[in-house]
């Protein structure tokens, strides 16, 4: 039998395993965090257990709000778990942040206990858009089943809201703040809308209670960033190959990861700051550079790089000149339109970026980020183009992935395969009018006031796309570079 991953075989393992830099026994608990799957295992608890060789009492302990296999099988290994980076020579660290995970339904009061413990200064949470039972509109779901059950039965809550105020509530009674509450999903302006839906609650139970939280618990916004690929029986292999243990449920990761704060802490914290994570007074710039420079070179890539055959992102920006134009693109039509003076500095994040792409362990489909192209080209795209006409600079590289996003969908169609988005059967119904004409279906997709808003009127960006269409019509894998080079 192969011997597992635990505090004893940790001494043991080869010395280019990078191992907690702290005594485990020494440090006890300071953060709960809710949902700990395999990204806040990747990403957080990695922050954390780097900043406890600082020093500070910032184990966490996991709460699942419903499955207990985490808990059973970390539990095996003393909560150890090995992280796979997935660098071009990929590397090994073992993580010894957990002190424990809890289950909701097997272990409610030791929960409780945990987060109203004075020591305990970190509430955290990854739990994805829909656990946050919000509205369309950012409100408190009170139609929800779980929010519903939470208001009902205070004390017995299901909802990661309701568990929350549960918390805060026994908090305000014996006047315990110290209390920082943390939303790590990928939501903009999450701990807002955290803040929201969590004050709304309580407001609905004790608003005197609902005014102690929002004089004395902090929301702090964040954006975080990092792939992390599926475990899976390859990964385990991997695992137990480098370490010389198995390990039950290791993690992986690429190599790139960032994690932006914003610097408002109603209690202590890690030295987060001390091991890579950025604290800062606005979120919403590097939010903003995110959406511009990742965002929108990543849908550049799907769509240019789909037309001329390529498979996933590496691929793509391995052909030199898909490689020099996403370059070019960033550089002169981009990067002028984020203002970050001062808040970043957006040539070495966009070199970061690009590096990112060159990454050869992702396998990271093109075909994937080309979903919901009506949906997501305006935050990632045309509002770069907006922008731009407002200060008076180009546009025509921009125009590029539009272009071949029109041409993505008459591929689709002329293919027979699945276009997914929200517009798919507009989008579809139109390449199947225009069949014979990519100009004409071009003019009737730019026409769609609920993509381009008032871009349908400006003359200038619709002469510019079809010009684009025209020239990367007949783009292949074979013709990519004399293409692309009359764009640039």
């Amino acid at each position: 039998m192969t011997t597992p991953l635990t505090e004893q075989s940790l001494a043991g393992l080869p010395a280019d395993i990078k191992k907690p830099g702290y005594v485990r026994a020494e440090r006890t608990r300071g953060i709960v965090h809710i949902g700990p799957g395999a990204f806040h295992r990747a990403h957080q608890a990695v922050y954390t257990d780097m900043a406890m060789a600082h020093g500070g009492n910032w184990r966490i302990t996991g709460v699942s709000m419903r499955s207990a296999t985490l808990k059973r099988k970390l539990a095996e290994q003393d909560n150890l778990y090995s992280l796979v980076v997935l660098d071009n020579e990929p590397y090994v660290q073992v993580i010894g942040a957990f002190d424990e995970v809890l289950v909701l339904d097997e272990d409610r009061d030791a929960i409780l206990a945990a987060l109203t413990d004075a020591n305990t200064h970190i509430i955290s949470l990854t739990i994805t858009e829909k656990g946050y039972c919000l509205t369309s509109s950012g409100e408190l779901d009170t139609s929800h089943p779980d929010i519903i059950n939470d208001l009902v039965n205070p004390d017995q809550p299901v909802s990661a809201v309701g568990l929350i105020v549960c918390a805060l509530k026994e908090r305000y009674e014996s006047g315990v703040a110290d209390m920082t509450v943390i939303s790590c999903d990928n939501l903009a302006d999450n701990g807002k809308k955290l803040e929201k839906a969590v004050y709304q609650f309580a407001q609905k139970l004790d608003p005197a209670m609902a005014d102690w939280i929002k004089a004395n618990i902090c929301f702090p916004c964040t954006m975080v960033d990092s792939i992390t690929p599926a475990t899976d029986e390859a990964l385990i292999e991997l695992a137990a190959e480098k370490l010389g243990v198995s390990d039950a449920w290791p993690i992986q990761r690429e190599a790139f990861t960032q994690w932006v704060v914003e610097d408002t802490f109603s209690g202590p914290r890690p030295a987060w700051d001390k091991v890579g994570v950025t604290f800062t007074d606005d979120v919403a710039a590097f939010e903003n550079a995110k959406l511009r420079i990742l965002n929108g070179t990543h849908s550049t890539l799907a769509y240019v790089g789909t037309l001329a055959g390529k498979e996933t992102v590496f691929e793509a920006i391995s052909d030199d000149t898909l490689h020099t134009f996403i370059r070019k693109l960033l550089t002169s039509e981009i990067m002028p339109s984020i203002d970050a003076e001062g808040v970043m500095d957006l040539a070495s994040y966009a070199d970061d970026i690009v590096r990112r792409y060159q990454n050869r362990h992702i396998r990271h489909l093109l075909s994937q980020i080309a979903w919901d192209g009506s949906q997501k080209l305006p935050f990632r795209i045309l509002n770069t183009v907006r922008d731009n006409y407002k200060k008076g600079n180009p546009v025509s590289l921009l125009c590029v992935p539009i272009a071949a996003w029109i041409l993505f969908i008459a591929k689709r169609h002329n293919d027979q395969e699945q276009l997914v988005d929200p517009l798919a059967d507009t989008l579809l119904d139109l390449a199947a009018q225009h069949k014979g004409s990519v100009t004409d279906l071009a003019n009737a997709v730019l026409n769609l006031t609920q993509v381009f808003d008032e871009l349908t009127v400006n003359n200038n960006f619709k002469q510019t796309v079809l010009k684009h269409v025209e020239q990367l019509a007949a783009l292949n894998n074979e013709n990519i570079a004399d293409t692309l080079e009359t764009l640039l």
